[in-house]
């Protein structure tokens, strides 16, 4: 399509004002400040922005996760919603290549010592995919891993039902809400392998963890998650009593 060929090279992808030059996140420089970026002020395990010095937010505390860390490169609001958006529901499936650009980034930064085998995304159900037209999570990661040189597995993790949306459910609901959602078809490409997941936005936490059991399950000795935004925290962020004064899933 040539929508995918030119207009992003030469207008702001969120405000759509005309670049003085190409950009490689598709932003004019008043978009790109809007941007908030995720530093080290953040929970070591969900990886998510911390308003305290503690290592870990009180979710990660509370409850176990599957996942070995998890990073993310903004947080999901003002540009970086609507670059997710725009992405997920708007059709722009051109906008996964600046995404990706994020991800390597950060994936720089954080993941030498993780030393990863092998990609995947989180999957959609096939009616959900179909009715969107593509998985926006493997568009990111096709173009992450054209980048990072690695392998990228589109067919080792599917899921099998539709679920609820996670962030409106209480911490049981939720695990009840995925279990059984999600099967890795190839055990033998994630066993003994250091996995990489990625996806556009983190919200609870709990998809990613429920990925990365099922993931080690097949025999994964490590798995990480790595997205382009994370959801702000709130300070009564979950229903069942996670109640927090900063970060959490």
């Amino acid at each position: 399509m040539l929508s995918e060929i030119f207009v992003d090279k030469y207008n702001c992808i969120v405000c759509d004002e005309e670049l003085r030059e190409p950009s490689k996140y598709g932003l004019c420089p008043s978009c790109f400040e809007k941007i908030r970026f995720i530093q080290d002020d953040i929970c070591k395990k969900c990886g998510r922005l911390q308003l305290n010095e503690a290592d870990y937010c009180l979710t990660c505390q509370a409850h176990k996760r599957h996942f070995d860390f998890a990073r993310s490169c903004a947080v999901y609001d003002d540009a970086a919603k609507e670059i997710v958006r725009g992405l997920k529901f708007g059709g722009k499936k051109y906008y996964a290549k600046y995404i990706a650009n994020y991800l390597l980034e950060r994936y720089q930064r954080d993941f030498d010592e993780a030393q990863i085998d092998t990609v995947v995304c989180v999957p959609l159900t096939k009616k959900r995919k179909a009715a969107r037209g593509y998985n926006q999570s493997l568009e990111i990661a096709k173009r992450f891993c054209e980048m990072a040189e690695l392998p990228c597995c589109s067919d080792v993790l599917v899921k099998v039902r539709d679920t609820q949306e996670q962030a409106k459910l209480s911490g049981e609901e939720r695990e009840n809400n995925l279990d059984g959602a999600f099967e890795v078809k190839s055990k033998e490409i994630v066993n003994n392998k250091s996995v990489l997941v990625i996806d556009d936005v983190m919200t609870t936490g709990s998809t990613a963890s429920e990925i990365a059991k099922v993931l080690k399950n097949a025999g994964a000795k490590a798995v990480y998650l790595l997205t382009f935004a994370s959801t702000k925290f709130k300070v009564d962020e979950n229903r069942d009593g996670d109640k927090e004064n900063g970060g959490g899933l």
